[in-house]
């Protein structure tokens, strides 16, 4: 219940008196959730965020370049998405179904150990007397035009999710919807586009974006830092002029 202490007034009921009446309101609670994957069905009315646009920092001109879209959903619906995360996760952990050298989510690594193991790269090139090309690629907009089709198929060709489980994913993305709040306002609902994938604001950060780069190749070395950040470290003789980005763009149209 800790994932859901946030308040949405999209909630039946406020947050903290769910919390004071949890143990008559748990059973019903996790009768919704076992339903909702049993059935292989995302509710419709969990679906609906709403957006409330924030300034990316302090002192910034309240212009669109410099909001950033703060989505809030039910606490039902993060609940679901937390019991749904918690056995992927573990299904990717067990299965070592994470790409190798992924550092974003998976316990253990970090920021540092992205940065430990690109540093090492760089030094054992050096030793061979090889040159280092280090591209950064800012992947962050990527996640706003994969397609649902895509998402599904990696999920279901590169995890092994199928059946129900993948039934509920395909639920789970399609027809979400969203209302923007402004201060009094309310927006009329707008419905999300088949493109878009709820990753920033969302528990399954992790699976998404290892199902998204796991069919990367080895042509390039990948590192990835976080959900926004891939880097590559191409090593290549000392006649190189160009980085070879084929491999990603490839990867692009998959």
């Amino acid at each position: 219940m800790k994932s859901a202490k946030n308040y949405c007034s999209l909630d039946p009921m406020p947050t903290p008196l769910v919390m004071d009446c949890l143990d008559t309101l748990l059973p019903v609670i996790t009768h919704l959730i076992n339903s909702s994957l049993a059935n292989g069905h995302f509710p419709k009315n969990w679906k609906e965020a709403l957006v409330k646009p924030l300034l990316k920092r302090a002192g910034l001109d309240a212009v669109f370049n410099n909001l950033r879209p703060i989505s809030n959903l039910q606490f039902i619906s993060k609940l679901a998405e937390r019991a749904v995360y918690e056995q992927t996760y573990d299904h990717l952990i067990l299965n070592d179904l994470f790409p190798e050298f992924q550092s974003a989510y998976r316990k253990g690594y970090s920021t540092e150990t992205a940065l430990l193991k690109v540093h090492n790269d760089i030094l054992l090139s050096m030793d061979h007397q090889q040159v280092t090309l280090l591209v950064l690629l800012d992947l962050i907009a990527a996640f706003d035009t994969i397609d649902h089709a895509t998402i599904l198929r990696r999920l279901e060709t590169s995890f092994g999710i199928e059946g129900k489980a993948l039934e509920w994913f395909s639920s789970y993305l399609s027809n979400r919807s969203q209302r923007v709040v402004f201060g009094d306002g309310l927006s009329d609902i707008s419905h999300v586009v088949y493109r878009k994938v709820p990753v920033s604001d969302s528990y399954f950060s992790p699976c998404m974006l290892a199902s998204c780069f796991r069919l990367l190749k080895s042509t390039c070395h990948l590192r990835m830092r976080t959900q926004t950040t891939v880097n590559f470290i191409c090593h290549s003789s000392r006649t190189v002029k160009n980085v070879r980005l084929d491999v990603y763009l490839q990867w692009r149209r998959v």
